[in-house]
């Protein structure tokens, strides 16, 4: 997805809407799959020589739980807003902007969400919530030995 600067100017601004490939992506990593289109809604705005790239992306994600190890979808919806400052080439590609902002949306671990009885809505299996912990994970006797390390100057 692209648009020509020299075609935009402030009383016109440009609407871009469509599908974009789900191959932009470059997703084919072993805990993640990017196989349904992108929907794009964006509006370019020319503000002064600069111009501004708003809107929405939207697609479902296929991601590996973390937990079950099984495929579950990953809807994403992100807000889009680019500046693109001047001096402009003779077209602009959003397409390694577009790519970023939905990558930008995957989870750094991702799971499916378990039910209220902490059951996984795929495997049915029963998770049980890890425990609480109380104060600090370290205690006072590893500050006083790391408190006595000198460092050379």
């Amino acid at each position: 997805m692209n648009f020509v600067p020299a075609l935009i100017d402030e009383m016109h601004p440009l609407e871009l809407k469509g599908e974009v490939s789900a191959e932009v992506l470059g997703l084919n990593e072993p805990a993640a799959r990017g196989e349904q289109p992108i929907l794009a809604e964006l509006l370019v705005q020319k503000e002064g020589d600069d111009f501004l790239v708003t809107g929405w992306l939207q697609t479902t994600l296929s991601l590996l739980c973390g937990r079950c190890a099984v495929w579950f979808p990953w809807p994403v919806r992100t807000q889009v807003e680019h500046l693109f400052e001047a001096p402009h080439p003779s077209g602009i590609d959003l397409t390694p902007f577009i790519r970023e902002d939905i990558l930008l949306e995957l989870p750094l671990n991702a799971a499916c969400r378990l039910g209220a009885d902490g059951r996984c809505p795929v495997t049915g299996e029963f998770y049980q919530p890890r425990p609480e912990t109380s104060g600090s994970l370290a205690s006072g006797e590893v500050w006083e030995a790391l408190s006595k390390i000198k460092t050379k100057d």
